[in-house]
C-alpha cells in the first residue's frame, strides 16, 4: 500500500529556543514529546496506531508507536529534540482504511509546543476504469538524444473531493492517454513504485491513493520519440500546460500555446518554453516552422534614413503646414512598418498566430501609406 510522502508539509526552518521567565535568567530545552491528535475529516479518530519516524541525512527508522486515545489524542516521547544541524526530523503516521497518512515534519524545537495533527479521510472507491481528477499542471520536456528525442512527461493532480480516492482490486484511480508511437517507456520514476504508476495500452495508469487536495509530487513518465513534431493527447482541461524544448532545438511551434520566456533549469541548460492556462483542446500539436534569420538591421537603418530624409525634403518643399503634416504622417507609418518588421524578424520561432497578426498589421499600415490616410 502506498505511503504518501510527508515532505509536502515541511515547515520553515527557523530555530527558536524555549526560555524560562526573564527573571530566571536561564534557558531550558523543549520537552521532547510529540503531543497530537488524529482527525478523519473534522471528527476525532478513536482507534488506530500512530507510528513515530526519525529521519536524518544518513538514516531513517521507526522508533516508537502508541495507540490513539478515545478522544483521538496521542503522545510520543522523542529520542531527543530535533537538530536541524544534523538534517534530522521526526514525523508520525497512521494507517486508516488501507491508506497511510502522515503528519507534518517536525524539524524545530518550537514545533513541539504546538498540537500535532494527522489528517485522515474516508475513502471513495473509484470505478474500475478510474475517476476524473483535476489536472493542475502538466510539464512536457523534450531533449535531443542523438537521432531521437527523450520526453519527460510530468502530471500534478488534485483531488477536489472530500474523500481519498482508492482503486478497487485490479482497477485504477486515474488514467490518461500518452502520444502514439512512443517507445522505451518508463513510468513510476523517483518515489513512485511500479504498482503506483504504470504504462498500459497507451495510457499512464495511476493506482496511488489520492487524498483531498493537491499532490505535490508529480506522476512522471519518460519515453522516446523519433521527432519532436508529434501530437500530444490532451483530453479534458489542463489548468496549466507547458512544453519545454531544450536548446539548441529546431524551429517549432506548439499550436494552442503561447511562446513564453525561456527558462534555465540548470547552469548552461536552457529550454525554449511554450505555455498556456485552461487548455481544453483535445490534441496539442508540435509543428515545424520556417527558421527565422537574423534581423536585417542594415535594412532597418536604411529605411529609417530614407524616411527621415524624405520627411525633411517634404517639409522644406511643401506649401506650409499641410505638407509638413502629411510628411510627418508618412514618416510615422514607415517607422512603424520598419519597427514591426524588425520585431517580427527578431523572433526566433514565431507562432502561426503571431505570423498572421504581423501580416495583418503590416498590410493595414501599407494601405494607409499608399492611400495617404
Amino acid at each position: 500500500m502506498e505511503r504518501l510522502n510527508p515532505g509536502w508539509r515541511f515547515l520553515p526552518s527557523v530555530l527558536l529556543v524555549l526560555t524560562l521567565p526573564a527573571d530566571a535568567g536561564a534557558q531550558v530545552p523543549a520537552e521532547p514529546v510529540l503531543t497530537g491528535r488524529v482527525l478523519v475529516g473534522d471528527t476525532a479518530l478513536t482507534t488506530g496506531i500512530v507510528v513515530l519516524h526519525h529521519l536524518t541525512d544518513v538514516s531513517q527508522a521507526d522508533v516508537d508507536s502508541v495507540s490513539v486515545g478515545a478522544d483521538g489524542s496521542f503522545a510520543l516521547r522523542l529520542p531527543g529534540v530535533p537538530d536541524p544541524a544534523r538534517g534530522e526530523y521526526y514525523y508520525a503516521s497512521l494507517m486508516y482504511e488501507g491508506v497511510m497518512y502522515f503528519g507534518p515534519a517536525v524539524e524545530l524545537a518550537i514545533q513541539l509546543d504546538s498540537l500535532y495533527e494527522i489528517q485522515a479521510y474516508d475513502t471513495l472507491l473509484a470505478p474500475a476504469d478510474g475517476i476524473s481528477l483535476a489536472l493542475q499542471v502538466r510539464s512536457v520536456f523534450f531533449e535531443s538524444d542523438g537521432n531521437a528525442w527523450r520526453v519527460t512527461d510530468a502530471f500534478v493532480l488534485r483531488n477536489d473531493r472530500d474523500r481519498t480516492v482508492v482503486a478497487r482490486p485490479g482497477g485504477r484511480v486515474w488514467a490518461y492517454p500518452l502520444p502514439e508511437a512512443i517507445r522505451d517507456v518508463v513510468a513510476g520514476l523517483g518515489e513512485l513504485s511500479a504498482d503506483v504508476a504504470t504504462y498500459e495500452n497507451g495510457d499512464l495508469v495511476v493506482r496511488a491513493a489520492m487524498p483531498p487536495g493537491e499532490r505535490l509530487y508529480p506522476f512522471i513518465v519518460q519515453y522516446v520519440v523519433d521527432s519532436p513534431y508529434i501530437s500530444i493527447p490532451t483530453p479534458g482541461t489542463t489548468e496549466t500546460l507547458e512544453v519545454l524544448v531544450r536548446e539548441p532545438a529546431p524551429p517549432l511551434d506548439v499550436e494552442g500555446l503561447q511562446v513564453a520566456r525561456s527558462v534555465e533549469i540548470a547552469a548552461g541548460t536552457t529550454y525554449r518554453r511554450f505555455a498556456g492556462d485552461s487548455i481544453s483542446t483535445p490534441v496539442l500539436r508540435l509543428v515545424e516552422v520556417e527558421e527565422s534569420g537574423s534581423p536585417p538591421a542594415h535594412w532597418v537603418a536604411v529605411i529609417l534614413a530614407v524616411v527621415l530624409a524624405l520627411s525633411g525634403i517634404m517639409v522644406l518643399r511643401g506649401p506650409g503646414r499641410a505638407a509638413a503634416a502629411a510628411g510627418q504622417g508618412r514618416q510615422a507609418i514607415l517607422v512603424r512598418v520598419a519597427r514591426l518588421d524588425e520585431e517580427f524578424q527578431s523572433s526566433k520561432a514565431p507562432s502561426e498566430g503571431a505570423r498572421r497578426e504581423y501580416q495583418k498589421r503590416r498590410t493595414e499600415l501599407m494601405r494607409r501609406l499608399s492611400s495617404g490616410d
